[in-house]
């Protein structure tokens, strides 16, 4: 029986954190755009930005400002089945609101660089 992806860890800026389940990832790269032409379709290339979103839980003893809008560094997300992505270039897109809810504070990154290891 194959396995699949469970859960998906971080690492931003060389700190761990641990995330609610639910975070997504999204590689930078081209995408197709539909320009309607008369009666025919045409298509055309841009370049999209990556996106990670995921809800870390801040812990005692963790600075939420860890999250600051104005850095911007290494994000490595990281997978149960081995799988992992760097994303040199990452940034945030907006501080992130702390939930009184178990310490949850939501975050969405973009980035526009990637690197995928994949280990068997």
């Amino acid at each position: 029986m194959a396995q699949t992806v469970g859960v998906l860890y971080i690492w931003w800026r060389g700190q761990q954190y641990e995330c609610v389940d639910g975070s997504t990832i999204k590689l930078p790269g081209w995408k197709n755009n539909t320009q309607v032409t008369g009666g025919s379709v045409q298509r055309y290339q841009s370049f999209s930005a990556g996106e990670v979103k995921c809800t870390p839980v801040l812990k005692k003893g963790m600075s939420l400002d860890a999250f600051d809008t104005d850095v911007q560094g290494e994000l490595q997300v990281k997978s149960t089945i081995g799988h992992a992505w760097v994303l040199p270039d990452a940034y945030i897109l907006e501080k992130p609101t702390l939930s009184d809810m178990g310490g949850k504070a939501a975050i969405t990154f973009n980035a526009g660089l990637y690197q995928e290891v994949i280990s068997s």
